[in-house]
């Protein structure tokens, strides 16, 4: 009797034991609870949500809610995916308040490229591209110049012959102004630029023969070269975009000018996130971004998919943010 009440005893201490060791591996349904250093053996089990820095509407938000339905699907993340839009200050806001997000692969947060090489030189802010890791490259939205069709530039041979020139374009301190700052200051005119409140006004002065050229993004400027009202110059691209429309705009490396400036837009995870698990959501972010799905939606919205990775994102981001700095801080 005495040693079945040891061995009972025995048992108890076992079970009692096991069971605050199992509810610690454990979440409530019985999933493994990865956390911030946790495994990517069980990711993702449950809903994941993207960050957009932007309101809803517009391409940046398009790009998020694209990869959420596509990501949804069995073949990929297979969980419930959500866009949560924080709009404010250039994007920096969001951004910031995502730096301090839990590493744990359960929140994404879409950027464009100027949140680090623009903003941080116009404002305060409280990150750098250190505190993230890029996790896929989205799209690429080139910027072209174009002429006016009574502005008598039909090349850069043209432009590059006038005394002076005025050039438009939508932001002070925005791509749109750097990307012509620095062709210019590779040359001999004398170029005055003008500022105006979007790229509608911007066009609307180009087309009534205003300024003598200006900058824009296809979906903006090519029905105007398409109608034969402007003339496209060149795009700022390292090599020609392959669309129909567009293949035959010389880039403008291909003419003697070291200039490449574009609109590209990529996903990141907090600096915190684990190896594992960022190299899962690489992957299956990748293969998202190869379905016919999202290259369909990239053409219906005059985007480029593109295709990097984490180290070229990074060093990409550093490069033109150095160029940016010593174009707003006035040098050529």
């Amino acid at each position: 009797m005495k040693q079945r009440k040891i061995a009972a005893l025995a048992l108890s201490l076992a079970l009692a034991l096991a069971l605050p060791l199992a509810a610690c591996g454990q979440s409530g349904d019985g999933a493994q609870n990865t956390g911030s250093g946790g495994s990517a053996d069980n990711y993702p089990s449950s809903t994941i949500t993207i960050v957009c820095p932007w309101d809803a509407g517009g391409t940046s938000d398009g790009l998020c809610r694209i990869v959420s339905e596509i990501g949804a699907g069995s073949d990929y993340f297979g969980v419930n995916m959500v866009v949560q839009n924080s709009g404010g200050a250039g994007g920096t806001v969001a951004t910031t308040e995502f730096k301090n997000t839990a590493g744990d692969g359960y929140t994404l947060c879409q950027e464009a490229i100027g949140v680090f090489t623009l903003q941080p030189y116009v404002r305060e802010v409280d990150y750098t591209i250190d505190d993230f890791i890029p996790v896929a490259a989205l799209s690429n939205e080139p910027i072209i110049m174009i002429a006016g069709k009574n502005s008598g530039i039909t090349s850069i041979d043209d432009l590059r012959a006038k005394d002076t020139v005025t050039y438009g374009f939508s932001g002070s301190g925005s791509l749109m102004e750097l990307s012509q700052k620095q062709f210019f200051g590779m040359t001999d005119v004398e170029a005055t630029g003008i500022s105006y409140d979007g790229s509608a006004p911007t066009i609307a002065a180009l087309l009534g023969g205003h300024i003598d050229v200006c900058v824009g993004h296809p979906g903006e400027v090519m029905q105007y070269v398409e109608s034969g009202d402007a003339v496209a110059l060149g795009i700022f691209n390292d090599e020609r975009d392959p669309r129909d429309n567009l293949k035959d705009i010389p880039t403008f490396k291909e003419m003697g000018y070291d200039v490449t400036m574009s609109v590209w837009k990529f996903l990141m995870v907090p600096a915190s996130t684990p190896d594992e698990i960022v190299t899962k959501i690489t992957e299956t972010l990748n293969a998202i971004t190869a379905t016919d799905e999202y290259k369909e939606f990239c053409d219906a919205n005059q985007l480029l998919p593109l295709t990097m990775t984490t180290d070229e994102m990074v060093q990409r981001i550093k490069d033109e943010a150095a160029v940016n700095q010593a174009l707003l801080a006035g040098e050529s």
